[in-house]
C-alpha cells in the first residue's frame, strides 16, 4: 500500500514538530508565572497545528 504522505509532507511536519519544542523552550525561559506559561503553550500549540495542518493540505 502506498504511503499516503509525501516526502515534502513528512519533512514539513518534522520541521514544525522541531519550531514548536523550540518555542515551548522559550515559553518556559520567559514566562514568570504557570499562567503566563499555559498561555504561552497554547498560543503555541494552536499556531503550530495551524501550520502543520497547512502542511498536510500542500502536499
Amino acid at each position: 500500500m502506498k504511503n499516503i504522505y509525501s516526502n515534502k509532507n513528512k519533512r514539513c511536519c518534522s520541521l514544525e514538530h522541531d519550531r514548536l519544542v523550540h518555542q515551548l523552550g522559550a515559553c518556559e525561559k520567559e514566562s514568570n508565572s504557570s499562567q503566563e506559561r499555559h498561555r504561552c503553550y497554547r498560543r503555541a500549540a494552536k499556531v503550530s497545528g495551524r501550520r502543520a495542518r497547512q502542511c498536510m493540505q500542500d502536499g
